[in-house]
């Protein structure tokens, strides 16, 4: 099987949500979720009204799928939302 390249954008839940703190929970999160996925590039993205999303680009195993990565993401408490911006194979 191949990898495959797939960025997220992910939207705090709230304005108050800290964007240090949101990057660090998604960090966190991509590094526990299995060995086969690697961080490429982590960005803040202005949303706007000083709201800032996580950009966050991975490389991960096809066989290991990013949806279930993706629906954990969701699942923590300062995730509003999760966004696939764009998913391709290498």
């Amino acid at each position: 099987m191949a990898d495959m390249i797939v960025v997220y954008r992910i939207m705090p839940e709230d304005g108050e949500v800290e964007y240090s703190e949101l990057e660090s929970t998604v960090k966190e999160i991509i590094e526990t979720y299995d060995s086969s996925v690697k961080i490429k590039e982590i960005n803040s993205h202005n949303v706007g009204f000083g709201l800032q999303a996580v950009k966050i680009k991975i490389q991960i195993d096809e066989k290991c799928g990013s949806e279930a990565l993706e629906e954990k993401i969701k699942s923590n408490e300062l995730v509003g939302d999760v966004i696939v911006e764009l998913m391709d194979r290498l």
